[in-house]
């Protein structure tokens, strides 16, 4: 009898008391397809208890609070936060949910609020079923064994989702698929599939200048920033709200967005310009905890040729290697040096500094300038362009010289029957190859039966050893022969084309020097050696010239 009078007592109470109440909803993807978990569904079921009790209650509504579109695994959600400034104005102090997973699907929060929280704050919390609970008339049921186990299972429905959309989004990645909420600056989303990259007419272009800016001009990050701000060229960000999205960049918060330096070495090393699919560069610590963590590239998921390339894998490649350089821009000048970054000291291998004198330029190994622990290896600019100009005049020599034996040999019957002459002549060494090693594997038994002494036995074992060995050798030359003719030369190639448009050369630009050169050693006395980029389709070609030698002298 005394537990029923106390009851009576508190609900006695209850109706003496203003209940300030918010009707607190939330929907998130996490709660798949179930209708009940719908808005509509919840604000109709509330609204309707909250209808059936208010007056007997004493309840007043203090609003609808709804984050719809937000996961239950943290608490910040903007109706929720607001609902909670609002219980610490005293404009609420009572809650009503739907179940309990609409509070919270983490564990430790829901208990954080559900136990604690709301105890200390004297909030009355309702929920309708999932468990039924009313905090202020049955205070204990808050604690009960069913509300944990409850709270738990919330919790691990969250962490299944998450399992179950990261494993669909990777196997999207894995296809090629784009999945992103924003397709990369330069291209679209595919109106007739939205998995798909189109370039974008506006901002394609924008990202083709950038390369060229920074190759074959000799722009560096930061007067490309500023020369797309001086051409009043909206950032990825400023655009993409131009265009009604509605984007949000963390880095972008104070002011309007403008271009800076990471932004445009952002798009110097992006692959999708490429065509390339690059996606999973990143990840959330756990399905709780949401802060991004970059990973290594090895791990991204990289799909090639997915979409149409705004830029050609030549002029990416120039750009990393230019990247690698340094090449950074005097105080007063709009472009990089054209030998900036590809000048060494050919003794100490360091870079080489830039030195205006009266009315001339010098290069001086910057080890001397510093430290005097190497010498000068100076050379004048005016010398050291002459001198550049005329190896590369040289090289387009040599390179139309290789493709008219290159052409002649394509052109010679014979070069039909060579791949054949080649697959005869390895079938002829592997026969004996493999007579020597059957040979070699019967001497032990002739000498244990006495057909041959041991040191005959160990004598002919070397002999024939050393046959194999031999033999293995030039079927190794066959087989590199074979496919220096699989692959063959053609003389059109871009190794040769990129040569030749620089045919009667008269001055260098930074352009032409990236296009051509990997490297300029400065010899002590004046002497230079030039690396030329190429250099293994160079060797290619060599390779192919003397492996069909024989054709070339018949032809």
């Amino acid at each position: 009898m005394a537990r029923i009078r106390k009851a009576q007592n508190r609900e006695e109470k209850a109706r003496q008391i203003q209940w300030l109440t918010a009707i607190y909803i939330r929907l998130s993807r996490e709660d798949g397809n179930d209708e009940s978990f719908s808005v509509t569904n919840q604000r109709q079921r509330l609204a309707a208890y909250f209808e059936s009790v208010r007056e007997e209650e004493s309840m007043q509504l203090a609003g609808f609070y709804i984050d719809d579109g937000f996961t239950g695994i943290d608490s910040d959600r903007d109706a929720f936060q607001r609902m909670l400034r609002d219980l610490d104005e005293g404009k609420v102090n009572c809650i009503i949910v739907k179940d309990l997973s609409r509070l919270s699907r983490n564990d430790w929060e829901c208990k954080r609020y559900l136990q604690h929280l709301f105890v200390i704050k004297d909030v009355r919390f309702i929920s309708l079923e999932l468990p039924r609970l009313d905090s202020y008339k049955r205070p204990d049921d808050i604690y009960d064994l069913g509300v944990t186990m409850q709270s738990a299972y919330n919790e691990n429905h969250c962490r299944e989702t998450s399992i179950k959309i990261r494993g669909t989004l990777n196997a999207k990645r894995r296809a090629g698929q784009f999945i992103g909420a924003f397709a990369p600056y330069g291209f679209l989303k595919d109106p007739a599939d939205k998995h798909k990259l189109i370039p974008d007419p506006e901002t394609a272009p924008i990202v083709q200048d950038i390369f060229h800016w920074y190759v074959r001009e000799g722009m560096n990050k930061s007067r490309i920033m500023r020369q797309l701000i001086e051409l009043d060229i909206p950032c990825p960000t400023a655009y993409k709200r131009q265009c009604g999205m509605k984007y949000y960049n963390p880095k972008a918060t104070v002011g309007e967005p403008i271009w800076t330096v990471m932004g445009v070495l952002s798009i110097l090393q992006n692959q999708m310009y490429l065509g390339h699919m690059v996606q999973g560069k990143q990840k959330v610590k756990s399905y709780k905890v949401h802060t991004r963590v970059n990973l290594p590239e090895e791990d991204w998921i990289i799909c090639r040729d997915t979409h149409e390339p705004l830029i050609d894998q030549e002029l990416f490649e120039k750009a990393q290697e230019i990247m690698l350089r340094d090449s950074r821009t005097a105080p007063d000048q709009k472009r990089v040096y054209p030998f900036s970054g590809f000048l060494r000291c050919a003794e100490c291998e360091k870079a080489m500094c830039r030195r205006p004198s009266k009315n001339n330029v010098y290069y001086a190994c910057r080890t001397y300038s510093t430290t005097k622990l190497c010498s000068s290896h100076s050379i004048r600019h005016d010398r050291l362009e002459a001198i550049v100009v005329k190896a590369i005049q040289t090289q387009v020599d040599l390179i139309d010289n290789l493709a008219d034996v290159i052409d002649s040999i394509n052109a010679a019957p014979v070069v039909r029957v060579e791949s054949k002459r080649l697959e005869i002549a390895q079938k002829q060494k592997r026969q004996e190859l493999e007579k020597a090693t059957l040979l070699r594997s019967s001497l032990y038994a002739d000498w244990k039966n006495g057909d041959i002494t041991r040191d005959e036995y160990h004598a002919m074992k070397r002999q024939f050893e050393q046959r194999e060995e031999n033999l293995r050798g030039e079927l190794d030359r066959l087989e590199e022969k074979s496919r220096v003719v699989a692959r063959g030369v053609d003389s059109a190639n871009p190794y040769f084309d990129t040569f030749r448009k620089h045919r009667g050369l008269t001055s260098l630009d930074r352009g032409i020097v990236a296009d051509l050169i990997q490297k300029i050693c400065v010899q002590e006395g004046g002497g230079v050696d030039i690396d030329f980029t190429f250099a293994a389709e160079h060797q290619r070609a060599l390779e192919f010239i003397e492996s069909n030698r024989d054709i070339e002298m018949s032809a």
